[in-house]
């Protein structure tokens, strides 16, 4: 008989505690056979007790405690904890959310692991039944996907806060940050629906910036290209999901596609990656002798570089073709190589290829 996981299976505890009762009773093995109606084999005793006989019935560990003449309550604090472990369906659950948290990095999965396990507690607390795997599972990538991209963004607006809002008083640095989140949100709420949505919203938000008289209107513009630019550079390395095909224009008007996909674990992954990749030579680029306007430019291109170089291996030709494209219209092919070279090196890092 094949073990099976999800059912009451005999341990080597309580296999222990059986023969603990036999001895206690003063039985021997054979005796205790005996005892039991229509009497069994003395191998049948010696499975249960080394914990071999993998899926015993209530009545066989009944009779066995009515031969000793002992009690469920001998053993009642196994038995509570077989009854207290995660229910079948809880268990599938809880594998195929491990199954997906193992393709992110560790701090992702330790935040949607602990989401998951505390979602689920009080599920059952509440007397609720446990979600389906794949409503876990969708629930947990979604958090993963929320959490990889609020990092970018805030990792964005740091050196755009660097680079805009250098010598600024608190109320400008703090309108630069709220104004930079929401032209990411204005972009990311029109992908997939017509173009003139997103520059209605986009030219509403810039208004209501301008007019705010809170920075002048080229650092509100610039504000917005550079954020415009960074989520163009993520698009164009597949870290947004799939887009969905605009409706055609005419006057026999499709409806729009569905939603974009949803994220995968590998995309979410990669887009962690790249941003846990990228720190050291952000470091570098962020010293003193150099301006605080260029941390955003070059985060910008590293981003890109680094997605396109990502599926690649350290050395090979496919690698340094991706480079050699990417220093193609530098003006700066030193430096640029250079902090290049030390962004993929990190990567390589973060993903244990070095």
């Amino acid at each position: 008989m094949s073990r099976k996981p999800d059912r009451f299976q005999m341990t080597k505890e309580l296999g222990r505690r059986l023969r603990d009762l036999r001895e206690r009773a003063g039985l021997t093995q054979a005796e205790l056979s005996k005892r039991v109606g229509g009497g069994w084999a003395h191998t049948l005793v010696s499975k249960l007790e080394s914990g071999r006989y993998d899926n015993p019935g209530l009545g066989l560990v009944a009779d066995y405690l009515r031969a000793c003449r002992a009690s469920f309550a001998d053993i009642a604090d196994l038995l509570n904890a077989y009854t207290s472990k995660p229910r079948p369906d809880e268990q599938r659950g809880r594998r195929a959310v491990a199954k997906v948290s193992a393709d992110l990095p560790v701090k992702t999965a330790n935040a949607v692991l602990s989401y998951d396990i505390k979602t689920t507690h009080a599920r059952r607390a509440s007397g609720e039944p446990p979600l389906p795997a794949e409503e876990r599972v969708r629930r947990v990538l979604n958090l993963a996907a929320a959490a990889t991209r609020r990092k970018r963004l805030d990792i964005f607006v740091k050196y755009l806060l660097d680079e805009v809002g250098h010598g600024f008083c608190f109320t400008e640095r703090q309108f630069v940050d709220r104004f930079a989140r929401k032209v990411w949100g204005v972009l990311t709420s029109t992908r997939g629906k017509e173009q003139r949505l997103r520059v209605r919203r986009m030219a509403r938000l810039m208004g209501d910036g301008i007019v705010a008289h809170v920075l002048p209107e080229a650092k509100v513009r610039l504000v917005r290209d550079q954020v415009t630019e960074l989520f163009r550079a993520m698009e164009m390395t597949g870290k947004l999901a799939t887009v969905p095909r605009p409706a055609r224009s005419g006057p026999k008007r499709r409806p729009l596609e569905p939603k974009p996909g949803r994220l995968t674990p590998a995309m979410i992954a990669r887009e962690a990656n790249i941003s846990e990749g990228l720190g050291p030579v952000m470091a570098a680029i962020q010293t003193k002798d150099r301006p605080a306007g260029e941390a955003v430019t070059w985060y910008t291109w590293l981003t890109l570089l680094a997605g396109t170089a990502y599926d690649t291996q350290p050395g090979s030709p496919e690698r340094e073709q991706v480079l050699a494209d990417a220093l193609k219209d530098r003006p700066d092919q030193e430096q640029a190589r250079k902090f290049a070279e030390l962004a993929l090196d990190g990567l390589d890092k973060q993903l244990r290829r070095k």
